[in-house]
């Protein structure tokens, strides 16, 4: 099951892909040939979780064609016309806050002499550094502190939570052990005892999601029906009853059968000041625990909106960083610092120089990562 979900996955981001293209959201170096150099242009590339492999050759590429890894101040300086480039230019960022990052992209990075931007999520640094192991984990503060001091990767804001919340009445899911583990991040954020978690009990049901950031109204979830559901879970034997292979058919009838209420939202003004919470608390707490001023926010998922440009800009932010977007594709001197694109790291190989690749040999190695990984990047 889990192997067909990740197929599925992997079909479903191929259609997303190609609208991006037909819709003129990739920048000409991407989507074109003859490239020489850049033109007037900035990329900005977007990385998750790094693979030593993967990212060394990237790196490679970037030095060996004379690439220059563009700081955040350099960068804004460009767009306000301040500072021009000495060399053809690119800026480096990663998103969430993985132990990669200072396990495998620090070093790396170091040895290349060049340079990234890390976007994090507060709430899930860990206090200490935790062992090593196969999968994936956290940040600790004393490892970001190291990273943001070096000099190699600068720390700025992924927002407190990097939170999904339910927006509409339609049953998705149920929250199980085969839901794709990337960190957590991908389960929404419930109400609970009066505040919110995403630590749900198994059998909890999934309504329709989307971004916190993105402007959504929160739909509220009626909580005798989660507890319903997941204490039914509980009595046919907890997570081994998703072993079974009938176990979504029985949830799903089991959950048809609890009495239907008057589907509730959240007010404006509750939209609002979640999202402001969700801003500032993360630029308080980077801002506490770095020493530092901390005035780049990037949204997770790379979905804002002109709500969420709004308010970060009432608590200090000076960009806002997104993924790719419909009117702009790339960045360029007078362009906007709140409307940010960025591209995927497997586009960074398109950039002109020796070793470019084909854009078919960069959707085959899409397609095979997607099918055998939970990354979607």
């Amino acid at each position: 099951m889990a192997i067909i979900q990740k197929l599925v996955k992997a079909v479903q981001e191929v259609p997303i892909e190609l609208q991006r293209f037909v819709q003129h959201q990739y920048p000409r170096f991407v989507t074109g040939g003859g490239f020489d150099t850049l033109e007037a242009e900035v990329p900005v590339f977007m990385f998750h979780t790094i693979n030593r492999s993967t990212f060394q050759s990237q790196l490679e590429f970037l030095k060996r064609n004379g690439y220059r890894t563009l700081d955040l101040a350099t960068f804004m300086a460009f767009l306000r016309g301040e500072k021009s480039l000495e060399a053809p230019s690119v800026l480096l960022t990663f998103d969430d806050g993985d132990k990669s990052w200072y396990d495998i992209a620090y070093p790396l990075l170091k040895q290349y002499g060049l340079h990234a931007v890390g976007f994090v999520v507060p709430h899930y640094i860990q206090e200490q550094p935790t062992t090593a192991t196969a999968s994936k984990g956290w940040l600790s503060w004393p490892e970001l502190i190291e990273l943001d001091h070096s000099g190699v990767i600068e720390i700025e804001s992924h927002s407190q939570y990097h939170a999904r919340i339910f927006t509409a009445a339609k049953l998705v899911d149920f929250f199980n052990p085969q839901l794709p583990d990337t960190l957590g991040l991908d389960v929404p954020w419930i109400g609970s005892n009066g505040s919110y978690t995403n630590q749900l009990p198994w059998g909890t049901p999934i309504y329709q999601y989307g971004p916190r950031l993105e402007g959504h109204l929160r739909y509220l979830a009626d909580a005798e029906v989660q507890a319903a559901c997941t204490d039914w879970v509980q009595a046919q034997g907890g997570v081994s009853f998703f072993e079974k292979s009938t176990w979504r058919r029985e949830l799903t009838q089991y959950h048809q059968t609890l009495p239907l209420t008057q589907a509730q939202y959240e007010t404006e003004q509750e939209r609002q000041q979640q999202m402001l919470e969700d801003l500032a608390q993360s630029k308080e707490v980077l801002s506490h625990r770095l020493g530092k001023s901390i005035e780049h926010l990037c949204y997770p998922w790379g979905a804002g909106s002109l709500e969420a440009i709004d308010l970060s800009q009432q608590v200090g932010y000076q960009s806002n960083f997104w993924v790719s977007l419909g009117d702009r594709n790339t960045n360029r001197v007078g362009d906007s610092p709140f409307y940010i694109p960025r591209l995927k790291d497997d586009y960074l190989l398109r950039l002109p120089g020796e070793g470019r690749k084909s854009l078919f040999s960069i959707f085959q190695a899409k397609l095979r990562r997607r099918a055998t990984t939970v990354e979607i990047y």
